[in-house]
């Protein structure tokens, strides 16, 4: 009876102790336990040759992290773009294993991956999502960069979160931008929250002209994503089609005739074929986007009174699904449900054909290819038509 008496009293001075601790101080003890299930990818790829788009380039090698998740590994889409071969580097394993390719979407610069033996997976804790970090919240990248073999930590803050573009795509989404260190072989590790412990996102690219900018791309794209690929047709992102024009100039407000309380922004184009067409109208002008108003910036209020770009409200969604808009159009007031469709591309597209053959054509001794970011390369060059670099640089819908 004293036996137990003595060992409830440790007991419960023990659970007040571990009460007493900081929140981040126990996930950071967890830590260690979910880096497991981090892994390193080793990646032989080839590239197709535009100026021989017959022929392949030499081969290349490079390596990536990724981790593993309820649905496969998941890492970014350039880790394994144009792969020919991938192998698995585990925790604890003396070997590598073979893996192959489930899902990616390149927009977004996220893939899932498999093994094909999935043995080695049974037992191995899986990592959880968390929710969008808040402004300075502190985060741990975990991976294996470039410089050793051992998994790697960096910590640092959520420095800004927004609408921005994705190097692997050009294309814009919601990124997180932090102070930790993100470096070649970081790319598709996870980003933890030091006080929740959960995964807040995948490492994905570093601003080289800057100090301490990295991105990674956060949980409500991851499960956009995943989402996306349950009936294992991805579709991508999202988008509304359209070219926008800010109203912050008074007299133009004034000829659209917009009620003075309200704000917005004012359709220039529509893209054929996107979410916008045959439902909005140029000189439409957008108030509210899922009842949440525009600014004049074309912005929304975000969060103790920031702003981020409306595609915050946009690219998380997935195609398919209804999109509430408030318009003003001539002058009356409207309420509009969009269907939202596939993201839309300019007459030139701004993503390259990643694992796409390219497209060309032969006549005559010539051979006629179709324009894509793949013949970036020599877009100033003499064989480049001058002629398509204003298309080029034409605007690609809905950017925030």
């Amino acid at each position: 009876m004293f036996e137990f008496r003595r060992t409830t009293r440790l007991t419960l001075a023990a659970v007040a102790l571990l009460a007493a601790l900081p929140v981040s101080t126990l996930a950071a003890g967890n830590l260690e336990k979910q880096s497991h299930a981090v892994v390193k990818l080793f990646v032989t790829g080839q590239r197709w040759n535009m100026q021989q788009p017959w022929t392949k380039g030499s081969a290349y090698k490079v390596t990536c992290s990724g981790f593993v998740i309820a649905q496969g590994i998941l890492t970014n889409a350039h880790c394994i773009a144009d792969a020919a071969y991938i192998q698995i580097e585990m925790h604890g394993q003396p070997d590598k294993f073979q893996a192959r390719v489930k899902a990616v979407n390149h927009q977004i610069d996220l893939a899932l991956v498999e093994l094909i033996d999935p043995a080695p997976l049974k037992g191995l804790d899986e990592i959880r999502l968390g929710d969008l970090p808040m402004h300075r919240d502190k985060v741990v990248t975990v991976g294996f960069p470039t410089g050793g073999r051992q998994v790697s930590y960096t910590e640092g803050v959520v420095s800004r979160i927004d609408v921005m573009a994705y190097a692997h795509s050009q294309l814009p989404s919601l990124l997180v931008q932090t102070d930790a260190a993100i470096n070649p072989g970081n790319s598709g590790g996870p980003v933890f929250s030091d006080d929740t412990g959960r995964c807040i996102g995948v490492a994905t690219q570093k601003n080289s002209y800057a100090e301490g900018q990295g991105y990674f791309v956060p949980t409500p794209m991851i499960r956009q994503f995943l989402a996306d690929v349950e009936d294992g047709n991805v579709e991508g992102i999202p988008n509304l089609g359209i070219v926008m024009q800010n109203l912050e100039n008074d007299a133009l407000r004034a000829y659209l005739k917009i009620p003075d309380q309200l704000t917005g922004v004012l359709i220039r184009q529509i893209a054929a074929g996107s979410s916008a067409d045959g439902v909005l109208q140029v000189d439409d002008v957008i108030v509210e986007v899922a009842g949440i108003p525009v600014f004049n910036d074309g912005r929304v209020s975000f969060r103790s009174g920031n702003k981020i770009g409306i595609g915050y409200y946009i690219y998380p969604r997935n195609v398919g699904e209804t999109l509430p808009l408030k318009i003003v159009r001539d002058g009356q007031v409207l309420d509009i449900q969009l269907t939202l469709r596939p993201f839309t591309y300019s007459v030139i597209p701004h993503m390259p054909g990643y694992d796409q053959v390219p497209e060309y054509e032969f006549l005559g001794g010539m051979v006629f290819m179709a324009v894509e970011p793949r013949l970036s390369g020599s877009i100033h060059s003499k064989r480049f038509p001058s002629s398509l670099v204003p298309y080029w640089d034409m605007p690609i819908g809905t950017d925030g």
